[in-house]
């Protein structure tokens, strides 16, 4: 059986709508590569309109062993 990975994402806008959904990639490479891109484009105060941010990279096979994870939160996000 070939492996999928799976790149779960959430943000949270700052009027408190989520948005939210499960990308299906064919390698662990494409599902870092997306990983990256979503918390580069919102995470880190990088979007003003969004204050919660939530990644995660599983795949079809370890039976739900997340292999990847960062959560960020504008609240806990340090003073700059």
């Amino acid at each position: 059986m070939e492996n999928k990975f799976f790149m779960h994402r959430i943000k949270r806008s700052t009027n408190g709508i989520f948005d939210k959904g499960i990308e299906v990639k064919d390698s662990f490479d494409e599902a870092k590569q997306s990983y990256h891109a979503y918390l580069g484009a919102y995470a880190y105060g990088h979007d003003a309109n969004t204050d919660y941010v939530s990644c995660m990279i599983t795949d079809q096979l370890s039976s739900g062993l997340v292999l990847m994870q960062e959560t960020w939160h504008k609240a806990e996000a340090p003073a700059e």
